[in-house]
């Protein structure tokens, strides 16, 4: 078998705030042996550092003004309903479509945000976006049934791995990044790519659950044990399949969350935004749907599928139109659950009521507004409040939110709650995975880069974006730099001997197929609504 010319390992939410103390006590050998003799520092991510924007932004080297992708939902053209997006919806080409079109044999695993699979030279498993049905998961198509004739059930971490009790499972998150392994290792030996990645998600899950764990015992808590099960993985990853470089990389880093604020019931208390006389009572029922069959265990779950076959697609069906609103009477709303404001621009919304000429103070206003929001204690819980023009830039901007309120280091969240009325600030995020799951952490903008192999400059460390690994990747690669990317090649993280010897080639783009974009149908989209919902990434 030929290792890989390029060695990518995403390991999702990772960040030096755990590692550092679990590399000092030496319980990641691995990724220590990784750090220690290659570069390695924090890479900034996105604002926001969300998962999908995050991903997207890192693979295709460009801005989500130029990819399109900003949130797991985004909404209906001129209306107020959200839809699900997923890979195909990406706008920009991603840095393994540019390298297979230049006759480069690749493969990825798992990446979020790519079903359904892309058509390349290699092969392909799409990531968190797929559904578990076999359309679109892989390239070739076929894969999928060989993959499972060979390894059985397909395990995935798109999931919290919570057991009976609500508790973390170690043994399945064992058990996930074992079959990853013995996959990729298949897929390798097989396809021979020059260009490997491969994601692992299970860092970013244990955040969000297990955070007060980590403070409270460090080393013994869950998210330690988490992180030394990714490290064996990655050790024995490294080892089967190798690389002649190898790239570890986060799309964004971890913290604890300290509140949720209720966006919508701020902008209502302001004057913004109105709340329906009256809910529409379909939605409300199905609002009740949901809450009630969350508390049931699985195998009551399965059994009132079994009974009552169309019961969650139809409440889908009508969870999917927010309905506590009064559009007629609302000038801006917010959605998602990160901090992302709309103005109800007349000609834009179907029921817009702000005149175009008004949009600029309107704007103007609801940044002095939202910038002083503050906690219970009175704390300043906003570090900015951005304009999409000042963070973005592309023919896709119209699909990021008018207003992006960036919370102070993420310690808050800004939830666009358009499905209940409230009148108080204070809200939750409400993972829906079990009764007794509490969503405890957040996100940060530090995530990890580690740079290790032959080019790798021993002991540098770095400060990088994450619009920079694009470059270094077609760099590591030997192919020229495309000179429509954003970022810039990490030359800190390489031996000068190297730079001197090839030096950094630019080359126009060339001309990439974007394949269409393509929906879920009904089934597919309630299956992946109910999986983001059990995670906490919808209402």
């Amino acid at each position: 078998m030929r290792a890989p010319q390029l060695t990518v390992v995403g390991l999702d939410a990772a960040t030096f705030d755990v590692i550092d103390p679990l590399l000092e006590a030496g319980d990641l050998p691995h990724l220590g042996a990784l750090v220690e003799g290659g570069a390695a520092g924090r890479l900034r991510s996105t604002t926001h550092p969300l998962t999908p924007l995050a991903w997207t932004t890192m693979v295709t080297g460009v801005n989500a003004g130029r990819h399109g992708i900003w949130d797991f939902s985004e909404r209906v053209e001129g209306g107020y309903g959200l839809r699900l997006v997923n890979g195909s919806a990406v706008r920009a080409p991603a840095l393994w479509s540019r390298v297979s079109a230049e006759g480069r044999r690749v493969g990825i695993v798992n990446v979020p945000f790519t079903w359904p699979a892309p058509e390349l030279a290699g092969f392909a498993i799409a990531g968190m976006d797929a559904w578990e049905r076999e359309d679109g998961l892989t390239t070739p198509p076929e894969l999928v049934r060989e993959l499972k004739q060979r390894f059985g059930r397909l395990l995935s971490d798109h999931s919290f791995p919570l057991d009976s009790a609500g508790r973390f499972d170690l043994d399945t998150v064992r058990a996930i990044c074992a079959q990853r392994v013995e996959i990729v290792q298949w897929l390798v030996e097989r396809y021979e790519p020059e260009l490997l990645v491969a994601v692992f998600m299970a860092a970013d899950h244990v955040h969000h659950l297990g955070w007060p764990d980590w403070e409270a015992r460090g080393r013994e808590s869950v998210v330690a044990e988490v992180y030394r099960i990714l490290d064996a993985a990655l050790g024995e990853l490294l080892e089967r399949v190798g690389g002649e470089n190898v790239l570890v990389v986060s799309d964004h880093g971890g913290g604890s969350l300290e509140g949720v604020v209720n966006l919508n019931a701020w902008l209502a208390r302001e004057g913004y935004l109105a709340y329906a006389e009256r809910d529409d009572t379909r939605a409300e029922l199905s609002h009740r749907v949901f809450e009630a069959r969350r508390l049931l265990p699985p195998s009551l779950r399965r059994r009132v599928k079994q009974l009552v076959p169309g019961l969650r697609d139809r409440a889908y069906a009508y969870r999917r139109a927010p309905s506590v609103v009064d559009w007629q009477q609302t000038r801006a709303f917010a959605y998602g659950t990160f901090g992302s404001v709309v103005v109800n621009l007349r000609g834009r919304e179907r029921d817009g009521i702000v005149d175009p000429a008004d949009y600029d103070a309107l704007c103007d206003e609801l940044v002095r507004g939202l910038s002083d929001l503050r906690s219970p204690s009175g704390e300043r819980i906003v570090a900015a409040v951005h304009r999409r023009e000042d963070l973005f830039e592309g023919p896709e901007l119209e699909r990021i939110p008018d207003l992006v309120v960036e919370f102070r280091d993420y310690r808050w969240l800004g939830k666009g709650n358009l499905t209940e009325r409230s009148s108080g600030l204070e809200d939750r995020i409400a993972p829906t995975a079990h009764p007794s799951a509490v969503y405890a952490g957040s996100h940060r903008h530090d995530g990890i880069v580690v740079l290790a192999g032959p080019a790798a400059r021993a002991g540098a460390r770095l400060s990088a974006s994450i619009l920079d690994v694009a470059p270094t990747v077609f760099y590591l690669l030997g192919e020229p730099i495309p000179s429509d990317l954003e970022g810039r090649l990490l030359a800190e993280a390489l031996e000068p001997a190297l730079l001197d010897e090839r030096a950094p080639r630019y080359a126009e783009p060339e001309d990439v197929e974007l394949a269409a974009p393509q929906a879920y149908d009904e089934a597919g989209e309630a299956e992946l609504e109910e999986r983001l919902r059990s995670l906490g990434y919808l209402e």
